[in-house]
């Protein structure tokens, strides 16, 4: 796995912590007194959290998907030829009987 592609999932990973940590800080909002300003605050932290989460994801699997992609061009293939089979006498009038 190419260190980019690391990279980005452990970020995707730490950017999803952040973003359930700030969803767990709404949801507990109920038992301490916190003003529209605060929970508007958070509630745009917890999604720019889960885009960023979403959005390193998408890079670090299009990063190998691309590595994936340019190493599989450069495998030879040997190909082998298989030889044609011959058809027997009777195909013809298979295919007769078959059709009436």
């Amino acid at each position: 796995m190419p260190k980019v592609t690391a990279l980005c999932y452990l970020s995707s990973i730490i950017f999803y912590g952040m973003g359930y940590l700030k969803t767990w800080v709404i949801n507990n909002a109920v038992t301490e007194p916190m003003n529209t300003y605060d929970f508007t605050i958070n509630v745009s932290l917890a999604t720019g959290y889960f885009v960023l989460a979403i959005f390193f994801a998408i890079t670090g699997s299009l990063f190998f998907y691309v590595k994936y992609h340019r190493d599989q061009k450069n495998i030879k293939f040997k190909v082998i030829k298989i030889p044609q089979l011959t058809k027997p006498e009777y195909d013809l009038d298979l295919y007769r009987r078959m059709s009436s």
